[in-house]
């Protein structure tokens, strides 16, 4: 008899113990959802931002924007007469 008086003793023990963790590990959750809420929140203003940037490189890379860019520092397109064609050869080249 003593021992189901032990045995029901631990058994009123452990109940709370385990509400104790319950809330423990619900409040772990909770912390957890919500840190995933920041990060995904960070992620997806880094892909709008990257998204923004790649349509930057595009607009700056267009042939218009570049031949423009190079009459401004005095360039111009190369023309045939530009040319000059140095061929080297040596022993056993055929020319």
């Amino acid at each position: 008899m003593k021992k189901y008086y032990v045995l029901l003793f631990l058994l009123a023990l452990t109940i709370p113990l385990f509400w104790g963790i319950n809330a423990w590990q619900a409040n772990e959750c909770g912390i957890i959802r919500s840190e995933i809420k920041i990060l995904e929140k960070t992620q997806e203003n880094c892909l709008d931002e990257n998204k923004t940037v790649a349509n930057d490189i595009v607009n700056l890379l267009t042939a218009d924007r570049l031949d423009t860019e190079a009459q401004k520092m005095g360039l111009h397109k190369m023309r045939p007469e530009d040319v000059i064609l140095i061929v080297m050869g040596g022993k056993g080249r055929d020319l």
